[in-house]
C-alpha cells in the first residue's frame, strides 16, 4: 500500500446512488499481503484493463496468507464477492482498471490479524503502511 497520497496503491473515484455506489479503481500496485481482508459490503467486479490475482485462503475461518490459493481474475469477467470474504488483490506491474457495483455497506470491513479483526486505522497505526 502506498505511504501518503502522493504514493497510492490505487486511485479510486466513487460515485454514490442512495447507499450503493459505483467504483472504478486504478490499481497500481497490490493490497497489504500480510493479511486478509474483508468489504463493508457485497459486490461485483469486473477488470477492464489488465488482470490481477484475487488471493483466498483455503480455510476461510482460519484465513492464513501462508496456505492460499491464487485465482487470476480475467478482463470482462464479472465476479462476485461476499463482504465477509477474506481475500487481497495481487497486482501485476502495469496496473489494473477495475469496475465495482458496491450494496449498501452492513458492517465495518478490516483485516483479520492472527484469528481477530482489526479495524484498518488500527492495523496501519500498530503495522504500519507497505511499500512495494
Amino acid at each position: 500500500m502506498g505511504a501518503n497520497k502522493n504514493d497510492p496503491y490505487l486511485i479510486r473515484w466513487t460515485f454514490l446512488f442512495f447507499g450503493y455506489s459505483i467504483r472504478i479503481h486504478k490499481w497500481i500496485r497490490s493490497d497489504d499481503k500480510r493479511y486478509f481482508h474483508d468489504h463493508s459490503c457485497n459486490l461485483i467486479s469486473m477488470i477492464l484493463k489488465g488482470w490481477y490475482y484475487n488471493v483466498v485462503p483455503n480455510d476461510p475461518d482460519n484465513p492464513d496468507v501462508n496456505n492460499c490459493r491464487k485465482i487470476r481474475a480475467k478482463s470482462w469477467k464479472p465476479w462476485r464477492a461476499d463482504a465477509k470474504a477474506k481475500h487481497y488483490l495481487e497486482i501485476p506491474k502495469g496496473g489494473a482498471w477495475t469496475i465495482l457495483l458496491c450494496g449498501k455497506p452492513y458492517h465495518k470491513w478490516g483485516f483479520y490479524v492472527k484469528g481477530k479483526k482489526m479495524r484498518p486505522l488500527k492495523y496501519f497505526d500498530k503495522y504500519g503502511m507497505v511499500n512495494e
